[in-house]
């Protein structure tokens, strides 16, 4: 089974990993800084996905039940139309319950920086989300290409700002059946429906280094 890289730094020991696409999430008209923005790969090449594919079987190798039961969606993953998808997919689902740092997708930290590590060369794209319940929501994305390199510290820059507006995302309720909140009132943030900040278009920066 092929080995695989997260996007976390590995043990000291281990072989120092390469930056691959590093970048900042902001805000599309006031330019801050957008911490805890939730950064996914939603597009790459085949290589990474069947390396994320590799990740998922290693993982739930130990637990024979989930193996039973994801068996035939993993057994036939890329042949379907979008074997990235059929992959995140599937991790969506586990990646909750074995608690696995997942390699698709990073947060960014309180400077609003992201990065991956070790990524196959070749043609991606990064989505960008961010939602506070109730408050903003908001996505933007960029495609990103990684050129063959050994350089320690060669990367692709990619700078993903962030269209922020109301956000009707209800919040989650532990130990309660989750019922749609759609059918309630919704109650806007004044300040954030009267501020023209919302109308602003989401732009994205990518350049390599």
């Amino acid at each position: 089974m092929p080995s695989f890289q997260t996007n976390q730094p590995l043990p000291a020991a281990a072989k120092p990993c390469r930056v691959a696409i590093a970048g900042t999430i902001t805000n599309a008209l006031t330019g801050d800084i957008v911490p805890q923005a939730v950064v996914r790969i939603t597009a790459a090449p085949a290589a990474f996905a069947e390396r994320l594919m590799a990740f998922l079987v290693a993982a739930i190798a130990p637990q024979p039940d989930l193996q039973a039961q994801y068996s035939d969606l993993i057994a036939g993953w890329n042949q379907t139309l979008v074997p990235l998808t059929t992959a995140q997919r599937l991790l969506d689902r586990l990646v909750p319950s074995l608690a696995l740092t997942r390699p698709d997708q990073t947060t960014s930290g309180g400077d609003g920086h992201y990065c991956f590590f070790d990524l196959p060369p070749g043609q991606y794209r990064l989505t960008a989300t961010y939602t506070l319940p109730n408050r903003y929501h908001g996505t933007a994305s960029t495609p990103v290409d990684i050129a063959q390199s050994d350089r320690r510290l060669t990367f692709t820059e990619a700078n993903i700002a962030i269209r922020l507006g109301p956000s009707s995302c209800p919040l989650a309720v532990v130990g309660h059946t989750q019922r749609s909140l759609s059918s309630q009132p919704l109650r806007r943030d004044r300040a954030v429906a009267a501020d023209p900040a919302f109308a602003a278009l989401p732009r994205v920066e990518t350049r390599s280094r």
